[in-house]
């Protein structure tokens, strides 16, 4: 091998060994109970809100309890059910989602018919969760904070 294959070699090493670390940077176990409140703006009704109603001239605003429950996780994949609760109502709704960054602390994750994006910091996730429901259901926008309930 001469000096400038060596170089290329040596520069291409360089390049792939820190996807190839980061790719195997071990996800954090996420699976368990995160519990906390909604703060929730809705214009429309229907779909997660059943009985709240807004308009965009006049948004409805809202809160309810709120779990997620992450009942599977394989490396990044995870998988469970969001269920929200109050003012007599219970919605429960499965999710499917991935770990994803550097140390994989942040989450997306798609429901039936909106989408969550957030980011756990040890026992706390942060998240925001929106939908637009089109002509006649609700668009929803709402984020949270829950903690790991132990």
């Amino acid at each position: 091998m001469n000096a400038k294959t060596i170089a290329l070699l040596s520069l291409a090493l360089s390049l792939v060994t820190p996807l190839v670390a980061s790719a195997a940077d071990p996800a954090p176990d996420v699976k368990g109970k995160w519990v906390g409140k909604t703060s929730t703006i809705v214009a429309g009704s229907g779909a997660h809100w059943p009985s709240s109603a807004g308009t965009f001239d006049k948004p409805g605003l809202y809160a309810k309890d709120l779990t997620v429950e992450i009942t599977g996780q394989t490396d990044r994949r995870i998988w469970g059910k969001a269920i929200l609760s109050g003012n007599g109502e219970k919605t429960e709704e499965p999710f499917v989602g991935h770990l994803h960054g550097k140390d994989g602390r942040s989450l997306l994750y798609a429901d039936k018919d909106g989408y969550l994006t957030g980011q756990f910091d040890g026992d706390t996730l942060s998240f925001c969760y929106s939908h637009a429901g089109g002509p006649s259901q609700s668009s929803v926008v709402s984020c949270s904070e829950v903690k790991r309930s132990r």
